[in-house]
């Protein structure tokens, strides 16, 4: 069902492609100094028929977005007689969170890293994963009040991995969150993941908004394209007819999310990426169980 979905984009975006081409391939043909009216006359066809196949496919999308507009209004009167009729829902207190925080030869950043989180509300404890540092990171973590935890496998996967598990183990914790140690990320920001963890099981940071993104940072031109490209793939695999995808993701390599303790322990099983390509591995493995992910814009 999905890989027919993706077929059907590929085959819109290859037709859109082919009768736009042919307009200048028949113009370029009608100049040359031989006769070539009659191959002219096929192209111009062709394109007439492209148009009108893409034109009907416009008209059949208007009228399926009809028929879904009138089965969600249905749906949503049935569902809000329910929620009227059901019992209420208590506020909920200050959630406990476990930080893990990956590092590699980062001490001084990773140990200001650690001091930022311990002193934001609800954190309960700092994980500092380290990843076979050189430097004394480990050493600066541990006097900036972070528990070290020595991972052995080399590769970003592998600590966020260890990070991930060693957090969800963390006692009465309900929330985890994943960040990287080198200052990339602000402390500060675990507020905004806060305010919206409540309506989801997982909560990204996106990197990829206007305006928050510093002058000189690493997400140049090839990182925020690559990232918004991916993420695309990812909203056709898993597609959602109402919202354009299933959720709105624009940044798939952002390492800093916070997720339910109860969510994490399903998809830490399946969590098995060892290299860079972690991130947009695990948003996949959740959304294949079908979590709820919602992306906000971070520093």
């Amino acid at each position: 069902m999905r890989g027919g979905r993706a077929l059907v984009v590929l085959t819109v975006i290859l037709l859109a492609v082919l009768g736009a081409a042919l307009h200048p391939l028949a113009f370029a043909l009608s100049i040359l100094p031989v006769d070539t009216r009659q191959l002219v006359a096929v192209l111009t066809e062709a394109r007439v028929v492209i148009f009108n196949l893409l034109a009907w496919g416009i008209v059949g999308l208007l009228v399926v977005m009809g028929l879904f507009t009138v089965r969600g209004r249905l749906v949503r009167k049935v569902r809000q007689r329910e929620i009227s009729s059901g019992p209420g829902t208590a506020p909920v207190g200050q959630p406990r969170i476990a930080v893990a925080v990956t590092a590699y030869n980062d001490a001084q950043a990773t140990a200001s890293t650690v001091r930022d989180f311990l002193g934001q509300p609800g954190v309960i404890e700092v994980l500092v994963i380290d990843n076979n540092s050189t430097d004394r990171t480990a050493e600066l973590a541990a006097k900036a009040g972070a528990r070290v935890i020595h991972e052995p496998r080399q590769g970003y996967g592998y600590a966020c991995i260890r990070g991930l598990a060693e957090a969800s183990r963390v006692p009465n914790a309900d929330l985890v969150a994943l960040v990287e140690g080198d200052g990339t990320f602000a402390a500060d920001d675990l507020k905004k993941f806060l305010a919206y963890i409540g309506q989801a099981d997982m909560v990204v940071g996106n990197r990829v908004v206007r305006g928050l993104v510093e002058p000189g940072s690493q997400m140049d031109y090839f990182f925020t394209w690559g990232n918004m490209a991916v993420a695309f793939l990812l909203r056709l695999r898993f597609w959602d007819s109402q919202f354009l995808g299933v959720a709105t993701i624009s940044d798939v390599g952002c390492t800093f999310r916070v997720i339910h303790r109860q969510a994490l322990e399903q998809i830490l099983p399946e969590l098995t990426v060892g290299g860079y390509h972690f991130s947009p591995h695990m948003m996949l493995v959740a959304l294949r169980h079908q979590l709820t992910l919602l992306e906000i814009p971070i520093t």
